[in-house]
């Protein structure tokens, strides 16, 4: 059994190695700005202006402690560090924000396992932008875990949005949490948050 563990765990890390290179290679052009002006980082309350829209930008994820977890034998993982970023690019203006880790300690369930349980480094991204009122392309990345991804979104005048990255993780496996065993990816929601 312990030998069929070790297996899994090193054909799960080929896997990722093989497609850290890829998203690297994606993330790096994404992270240059090319333009200005596409957005700004706006942090009031009210709505947006008539031909602007607001986007709020939110992602979370958790990771092992640094140093502890099953892939804590990898040297120069940025699990469990001080700090992740977490970087857009709107139609070439781009911006990566550092964000702190919060450590953070969830029970576990009582026979059921949810991904985010024990304890873990915690960050989460809120930030809110807004743009003028068109169709836009939109890349979201986060270099420590060499995830990347693309979407097009179509936004109208006056109105306020929500782009959510919900974290994926692999399976709860023989005692440790999903989140301890690494991030697959995200699901991006984008989802009109106006109430006219």
């Amino acid at each position: 059994m312990k030998n069929m563990v070790h297996l899994f765990l090193t054909l799960s890390l080929l896997v990722c190695v093989a497609n850290c290179g890829v998203a690297r290679e994606q993330i790096r052009p994404q992270s240059i700005a090319e333009r200005e002006g596409v957005f700004q980082e706006v942090t009031t309350t009210g709505g947006p202006p008539p031909g602007f829209a607001d986007v709020v930008v939110k992602a979370s994820l958790k990771t092992h402690l640094s140093g502890a977890g099953p892939l804590a034998k990898f040297q120069n993982s940025p699990h469990g560090g001080p700090f992740y970023h977490f970087t857009i690019n709107v139609d070439g203006q781009e911006v990566t924000w550092k964000v702190p880790g919060q450590r953070e300690n969830l029970p576990v369930g009582n026979g059921r396992h949810f991904p985010e349980e024990g304890e873990g480094m915690r960050y989460v991204l809120e930030k809110k932008i807004r743009l003028h009122a068109r169709a836009y392309s939109i890349f979201f990345g986060v270099p420590e875990e060499n995830y990347s991804e693309t979407m097009t979104v179509n936004l109208q005048g006056g109105k306020s949005y929500t782009l959510t990255f919900q974290p994926i993780y692999p399976r709860y496996k023989w005692g440790h949490p999903a989140s301890q065993l690494g991030l697959l990816g995200f699901n991006a929601v984008f989802d009109n948050t106006s109430n006219n």
